[in-house]
């Protein structure tokens, strides 16, 4: 008896110190938002302050973007590295996952999606930053908008890695995706910070909306991660079952509960695992999708997570496997749960 108390306890012990872990990596993971535009350098702060209906676009002078300073302070909005200025179809094409049929972007910059941050050179829009996150799902994988995201998402010939999946899973599964100047944070990574949250349920509405933190607060790796946790919301109904991870009011209780957090994760490890260089996959947005998911597999559940990041290394080789692997637990037949029980 008193054995297994002391396991009991060992166990409980472990857990605390995991998610004390947790948090206080999710404090000081490599992020910018010591350095991201106050709440007053922005163009929700400008429509607020709007006279007469005329909207003064902000000239933000942050000097430590253009300082030099370690690319753990890059956002990835600059100009040059947003696909979508150049091309119509690209444009329509990451409109069609969504945002074309929700509310509040006409406010947020749709008609001045190029308009730029002078000192920097990053587009300043609140939808020209989530066009961002967008870009980043449908360009992770070699055929970026010529991807046919209609087909079956069983079809895994066509959709032969998991970030191909991954851009037909949000198209299929989203909502319709609105923006807000909101600013619900007090600072990212506390549990008061709420960057998007999903609307869904009988006699209601279902939209995804996102806030000014998701515009302003996070890199766009990190955005369209968000993106990803937020459409396991919508048609699919996963709700956040937990109460006692470092997240708190985001907390799934396990892995193979197959939830947002579980979902997001698999999007990070498939980005960070991809075998592609383009401007939407280069070893700085790994080192951020690597950072994202670490702190997610320490804060994300109520149970830990006991894998990392080299367990997903095939993963845009076997999508398929690893879906499959993410409805494993303890109690699943032995033969089903390879590698990723929980």
């Amino acid at each position: 008896m008193w054995d297994r108390l002391r396991s009991a306890l060992s166990i409980r012990r472990a857990l605390l110190i995991a998610a004390a872990t947790g948090v206080t990596v999710y404090l000081l993971m490599p992020s910018c938002t010591a350095f991201v535009p106050d709440a007053d350098d922005t163009i929700c702060h400008a429509i607020d302050a709007a006279e007469g209906g005329e909207v003064l676009w902000p000239q933000n002078t942050h000097a430590m973007w253009a300082s030099g300073r370690s690319h753990q302070c890059e956002v990835f909005d600059h100009l040059g590295q947003s696909w979508w200025t150049g091309s119509e179809e690209a444009l329509e094409y990451i409109e069609g996952y969504g945002l074309a049929r929700g509310h509040g972007w006409a406010e947020l910059g749709r008609d001045d999606a190029m308009s730029i941050d002078e000192a920097t050179g990053y587009v300043d829009a609140p939808i020209a930053r989530t066009y961002n996150a967008y870009a980043n799902i449908a360009y992770a994988h070699a055929r970026g908008i010529d991807l046919d995201r209609t087909r079956s998402l069983d079809d895994f010939e066509y959709y032969d890695t998991f970030l191909a999946w991954a851009s037909a899973y949000v198209r299929q599964r989203t909502f319709r995706v609105s923006g807000s100047c909101e600013r619900a944070c007090r600072f990212v990574g506390s549990s008061a910070c709420t960057t998007a949250r999903t609307v869904s349920g009988k006699l209601r509405n279902d939209y995804i909306l996102l806030y000014h933190s998701f515009f302003y607060d996070i890199d766009s790796v990190w955005r369209a991660a968000t993106v990803v946790h937020e459409v396991r919301h919508a048609r699919d109904r996963r709700l956040h079952l937990g109460s006692a991870c470092g997240r708190r009011f985001s907390c799934d209780r396990k892995w193979s509960d197959a939830g947002s957090n579980t979902y997001e994760m698999l999007w990070l490890a498939a980005y960070f695992h991809s075998g592609q260089e383009t401007s939407y996959i280069s070893d700085v947005r790994k080192a951020r999708a690597e950072a994202v998911f670490e702190t997610l597999r320490l804060t994300g559940f109520d149970q830990q997570v006991r894998w990392n990041k080299a367990s997903f290394s095939q993963i845009n080789d076997l999508p398929e496997w690893y879906l499959d692997e993410v409805a494993c637990s303890e109690g699943s037949p032995t033969h089903r749960c390879l590698m990723l029980a929980n």
